[in-house]
């Protein structure tokens, strides 16, 4: 089935939110800190209302003092006193066109103090850095408490760390490693975008690119003190999200502008404004120590994550504040001791947030390597020892959940049977590697109306169509459900006005929530004939967890150090699939930007401030850079709802920097621990001799 959504992008007719078209819109631009921390000594609005056309010219002493977040509350609508990062917003203009917003905000006139920062995040626990908030513990939402260290986050532990050193001691093989992840953007196609209208009654109108409508209402009515209900937030094209789609970003001050000026506002961030201050992916290391016994069982793990969260931790949904992937380390294989501490530090650098699997690709990196690592101190093929530790049906993963269902050695089985090598060029040298990663599918809340129309049936959703096919797969479970032909099926996102509330899209559980869904509003209609509304209580329905397996093959010229990564051949574990293009696209697409963590992506975080701030600088995988892709599917397994689906969205793009830094390690024996794996880095390995390449020493060996 063709996306429903595909004819109206291709000729132009899809409306953005840059597009939403309001009468009297005017356009608001801002003026933002070149200084990572600075005191904002004072403002000089008068050479940027001298431009014609300017409106009004704010600072955060004219605007609500509310702050917003998605947990933590912590983020404020403009700086004021203090400037907590490079590119945070300082003033803000409003304008009769966005030419004349941005001419006059490039005139506002700022004296700034600079003041010491902290500009990494194992500087920013030490006792003598400055912090980057005088009292964090006391914001709505946080998670940490007067007697923490004054820059903590949030900090998770799970496992315990007792019972994992005894397994470690006990061990007759360990690995001591460190890794470490560069900073990197989303890399949507559509920047961010957002205008808002507020109504002489004070009801508030939102057209903002933003994957979770319900959830933003919530977020702007408390940070602004509005009643919800007095709050609509409508429905327009998503250009693409990966994770960076899901804040408020710029909506509130969007609102309070339009207060404020008593005209709709709209505000579309430039993208070199994107790169420099959205909410990028989190940069941090992660140190794993993990062991064996003589047979290449594991006995026990220990991973001390500690990431940078940036000068704001209101880009993180979790109640913990964290990130998920981070948390579950190692969940695919059968370890009797395990222990994982997450640690997230403000600094003051551009704030953190989401991107495809929050933390997965990262844990992965990290533990798929040192799995490989600890294989080598053993005298195993990588293969075999996790041939010999996956899980199999029905036993607990390290953390305690027991799926009735674990086909990763099945996953394994099947991508090592698709395998076949490639031919290098001359002189170069070839390598394999291998990577595995779980994720569970759960569903999650979700409203469906369904209004017959003739032979027709309207079908509104709350959920947006955020670029992954989401509308396209509601239609056909419709159709299939009901036995309509599906194009007498019309889906419509309608407002928040529309519906009760949806948890909008992420956490790889639109497919899933859907499947459920439609059981439901099929059966309903059938049983009652008119227009029907069901709603989906996600905690009804048992989850389920995917394998995804991933070989990559590379060719390393041992001269240059140059890597080519020639093909990623990626297993999935599927029960049915429901639109086969879209599978695979995820599939691809999933390993595509998996590429690019791996070897290319890194937005350059020096003195605070973000270099890489174009497209030029800041390097994503462009189709001269892809490698070869191959999918190979493995049907059969238990699914979720009507359609019975497993995840898909946030499974190939986990595995593959581990698998292509394995892959190096088996070309050359240089082992890269810093990502993106460059010519530079894999050369200085191969000149050095010892064939590692980290910022830490290696430890481990026999006990």
């Amino acid at each position: 089935m063709a996306r429903i959504d595909a004819l109206a992008k291709l000729t132009g007719r899809a409306v953005y939110a840059a597009d939403v078209d309001l009468p009297g819109l005017c356009h608001a631009a801002v003026a933002r800190s070149p200084f990572p921390h600075a005191r904002v000594v004072a403002v000089d609005p008068g050479p940027a209302r001298e431009v014609p056309g300017v409106i009004g010219v704010f600072t955060a002493a004219d605007l609500s003092p509310g702050r917003y977040g998605r947990r933590v509350r912590d983020i404020p609508l403009l700086a004021g006193p203090e400037a907590r990062f490079a590119g945070e917003r300082v003033v803000a203009v409003v304008a009769e066109s966005r030419i004349v917003a941005e001419r006059a905000a490039a005139r506002v006139r700022i004296e700034y103090e600079e003041l010491p920062a902290a500009l990494g995040a194992e500087e920013a626990l030490a006792p003598t850095a400055p912090a980057v908030h005088e009292a964090a513990w006391s914001y709505p939402g946080a998670v940490v408490t007067p007697d923490d260290p004054p820059n903590l986050q949030s900090r998770v532990l799970h496992g315990s760390p007792e019972d994992a050193e005894r397994a470690l001691a006990g061990s007759a093989h360990v690995v001591d490693r460190t890794y470490r992840l560069a900073a990197g953007h989303q890399g949507y196609l559509e920047p961010q975008a957002c205008a808002a209208r507020v109504d002489p009654d004070g009801r508030v109108h939102v057209w903002m690119a933003n994957k979770s409508p319900y959830r933003l209402r919530h977020q702007l009515a408390e940070c602004l003190e509005l009643d919800p209900e007095l709050i609509e937030i409508h429905p327009v094209t998503i250009g693409g999200d990966f994770g960076g789609k899901g804040s408020p970003m710029d909506a509130p001050l969007c609102v309070e502008l339009a207060r404020r000026t008593g005209r709709p506002v709209m505000l579309v961030e430039r993208y070199h404004e994107d790169l420099t201050s959205a909410n990028p992916r989190h940069s941090g290391r992660v140190r794993v120590r993990v062991g064996c016994d003589g047979e290449g069982r594991l006995t026990g793990f220990h991973v001390d994550a500690l990431f940078d969260g940036g000068a704001y931790a209101g880009f993180k949904p979790l109640p913990t504040v964290t990130l998920h992937g981070l948390e579950e380390v190692g969940s695919s294989y059968r370890v009797p001791a395990a222990a994982v501490e997450v640690r997230i530090c403000y600094t003051h650098t551009v704030p953190r947030g989401h991107m495809r699997s929050p933390g997965a690709p990262e844990a992965v990196f990290a533990f798929e390597s040192a799995l490989d690592e600890l294989a080598h101190e053993a005298g195993l093929d990588p293969v075999e020892i996790r041939r010999r530790n996956l899980l199999a049906d029905g036993e607990p993963n390290p953390w305690g959940t027991t799926w009735v269902e674990a086909r990763g050695r099945a996953t394994l089985e099947a991508a090592l049977d698709a395998y076949r090598p490639l031919a290098v060029p001359p002189g170069w040298r070839h390598g394999r590697g291998i990577a595995v990663y779980d994720r569970p599918t759960r569903p999650g809340r979700a409203s469906l109306r369904l209004v017959p129309d003739g032979d027709r049936l309207i079908v509104e959703t709350g959920l947006p169509e955020q670029g992954g096919g989401a509308h396209t797969v509601l239609r056909q479970g419709l159709a299939r459900a009901l036995g309509m032909e599906p194009d007498r099926i019309e889906v419509r996102q309608v407002s928040t006005a529309g519906l009760p509330p949806d948890d909008g899209v992420g956490g790889s559980r639109v497919t899933a929530t859907l499947s459920v869904a439609v059981a439901r509003a099929a059966e309903a209609l059938r049983a009652e004939g008119g227009p029907v509304t069901v709603t989906l209580d996600p905690a009804t329905v048992p989850p389920v967890t995917s394998y995804c397996v991933q070989v990559a093959q590379v060719a390393v010229d041992p001269g240059s150090g140059q890597v080519r990564v020639l093909e990623l051949l990626t297993a999935v574990d599927v029960a049915e699939v429901v639109n086969r293009d879209a599978h695979r696209l995820q599939i691809e697409g999933g390993a595509v930007m998996g590429y690019g963590l791996a070897c290319l992506e890194d937005l350059l975080l020096e003195d605070g401030r973000v270099w890489a701030a174009n497209l030029g600088e800041f390097r994503i995988p462009s189709p001269v850079d892809v490698p070869g892709l191959r999918t190979v599917l493995v049907p059969g397994g238990r699914g979720i709802g009507v359609l019975g689906v497993k995840a898909v969205g946030e499974l190939a793009n986990v595995p593959t920097a581990a698998a292509i830094a394995n892959a190096v390690a088996d070309a050359v024996g240089v082992r890269v621990r810093d990502l993106p794996i460059t010519a530079e880095r894999v050369h200085r390995g191969l000149a050095g001799g010892e064939g590692e390449v980290g910022e830490e020493e290696a430890q481990g060996g026999e006990r």
